[in-house]
């Protein structure tokens, strides 16, 4: 009986194929492939929107200058039973097409066949490539892969790795009932205090074209403070391919809107009745302690018990906010292929790393502290390759003043004579986000970081900005040292910054600043910067004790 089922299974993948680069593009156009990658894709269990054949050609069109397809795909009596859409980017790395962007990473085939199909592909991706390690991010909870634990040939050259996939299974009474709570009912209320707010969802592919850039920004800005990465300024072609998916209607997206500007929007991948969160979700600082991010969570929750849609899946990572609107788990796994060598290494780095995680929770420390310690790390990196350069050493005394923030005070009418022409943009993230730290002494990262927490706090931006350079920032705010202040001064200019390139014109843009920011008779300003200070009493600025 076990040798007739293993025939059986052997004819279901009786003609495997590997087709990479043009040969790949190629196959993608066929009526056939076409039919059949579809069908396949019906019948997959485990198969997501990331599978889905608009997906894949989508990605493979836009980014074929950066990456290389492979597809390999296996048939029987001229039906497809198996497919694996992969990428390279170098001799030594292969992954899933889609890349970063396509969230789950698998193959796609029938339950009975599925087993048989990845093992011969891997094995012909071995032969063919025989350098590379395969690595597939994240495998979706039911796809079958118990064969690499059971199995000690396969053990031996893969590593899995189990991860907490959270999902938000529809409900409409239970969404309700979370509006309705008190923090976010008040929420909610002084929203509306402030003008109209509307949850729309987009259809028309003009209007999700007027409006992906400032989602971008918005997506941009978050991430950099948090996490270090620009994914649209980084990638020129991520705007592109996010636009090609909403023509093919694989995209899902709804924005929250107060009066005529956007708080806060959720463009995820959809498929078989689930939203994904990976795709760009964004909420405007500005609002930030009015969690309009959860709250247009939980509105477009609302939105897909209309549309008949079942889960909200908020993808494998550790957030606290998933956590909050999640109320169903399930696991996720990473797959890496490799030689026995490399996935013994690989083995042996989780399970060190694991241990010094458990060490340090032992030992009080919270849940991010390995994660804060690995940011620190990198910051302290960067800063110290930049204090072996001359020119941030150069810089450090440039700037440098006192350890102690000196206070400025001004006569506003005095201001208003000098020369105010320079271009002050107020709230500008796409100025932010032009921040460039070679040179400077704080990160990219810190600056933005810094940054959200300002505009956490209510504070004002006002920036300058020239041919995708960020010249100046001036942040308008609460006094942040203690001293007793004149009643009109309860609000000072903060956080002063120039670049290089900004001097012998940073008098004029701070008194632009001082014009913009107050109506009333005196502006104040700190900073410890030795340019700064020169520039502010340029300004007419003169240092005041209380």
């Amino acid at each position: 009986m076990i040798d007739i089922n293993q025939n059986i299974l052997e004819r279901r993948v009786e003609t495997l194929d590997l087709l990479i680069g043009d040969d790949a593009l190629s196959l993608i156009y066929d009526d056939w492939f076409i039919a059949e990658w579809d069908s396949l894709y019906e019948r997959c269990p485990w198969a997501t929107v990331f599978q889905k054949r608009e997906f894949v050609t989508s990605w493979y069109t836009v980014y074929l200058e950066k990456h290389i397809p492979i597809i390999v795909l296996a048939k029987d009596n001229g039906k497809l039973t198996g497919l694996l859409t992969l990428t390279k980017t170098n001799e030594k790395y292969i992954t899933g097409a889609g890349g970063n962007q396509a969230e789950y990473q698998v193959w796609l085939a029938e339950e009975v066949n599925s087993s048989v199909f990845i093992k011969k592909t891997l094995e012909l991706l071995r032969k063919h490539f025989p350098k590379a390690t395969i690595q597939l991010n994240y495998i979706p909870y039911a796809t079958p892969i118990s064969w690499i634990k059971t199995d000690a040939y396969w053990s031996r050259q893969c590593k899995i790795q189990s991860f907490k996939q959270p999902l938000l299974i529809v409900d409409e009474d239970s969404i309700t009932k979370e509006l309705r709570k008190k923090n976010k009912r008040e929420k909610i209320n002084r929203l509306k205090r402030l003008g109209e707010l509307k949850f729309e969802r987009i259809t028309e592919v003009g209007e999700f074209t007027s409006i992906i850039d400032e989602l971008a920004i918005q997506f941009d800005f978050r991430k950099g403070a948090t996490v270090n990465i620009s994914p649209f300024k980084d990638d020129k072609l991520k705007k592109k391919f996010i636009l090609a998916l909403f023509d093919q209607n694989v995209i899902h997206a709804t924005i929250l809107k107060l009066n005529d500007e956007i708080i806060a929007s959720n463009i995820g991948a959809t498929g078989k009745n689930w939203i994904h969160l990976q795709g760009l979700n964004t909420h405007s600082p500005f609002y930030a302690k009015h969690s309009p991010g959860i709250l247009h969570f939980l509105m477009l929750g609302k939105q897909m018990v209309d549309e008949n849609l079942e889960v909200f899946d908020l993808t494998p990572g550790e957030n606290s906010y998933k956590d909050g609107l999640a109320n169903h788990y399930i696991q996720a796994f990473s797959l890496t292929f490799s030689s026995p060598r490399h996935i013994l290494i690989q083995k042996i780095q989780y399970i060190l790393t694991n241990y010094i995680k458990a060490l340090m929770l032992k030992a009080g420390a919270k849940k991010t502290a390995f994660k804060d310690f690995k940011k620190t790390a990198w910051i302290v990196s960067k800063k110290v390759r930049q204090n072996l350069n001359p020119t941030i050493i150069d810089r450090v005394n440039f700037i440098k003043l006192t350890n102690k923030d000196i206070i400025y005070s001004a006569d506003l009418y005095s201001i208003k004579a000098l020369n105010t022409a320079i271009q002050v943009n107020s709230m500008s993230l796409e100025d932010l986000l032009n921040y460039n730290d070679q040179g400077e002494w704080l990160t990219r990262w810190e600056f933005l970081e810094d940054a959200m927490k300002r505009f956490e706090g209510g504070q004002r931006c006002y920036t300058w900005a020239k041919d995708g350079l960020l010249l100046a920032c001036a942040w308008l705010g609460p006094w942040t040292i203690n001293v007793v202040t004149p009643k009109e001064a309860d609000l000072i200019l903060q956080g002063l910054y120039g670049h290089r390139e900004s001097i012998g014109h940073l008098a004029s843009f701070l008194a632009s600043v001082a014009v913009k920011s107050s109506d009333d008779r005196v502006v104040y300003a700190m900073t410890k910067e030795r340019h700064i200070s020169r520039a502010l009493e340029e300004a007419g600025f003169k240092s005041t004790l209380f």
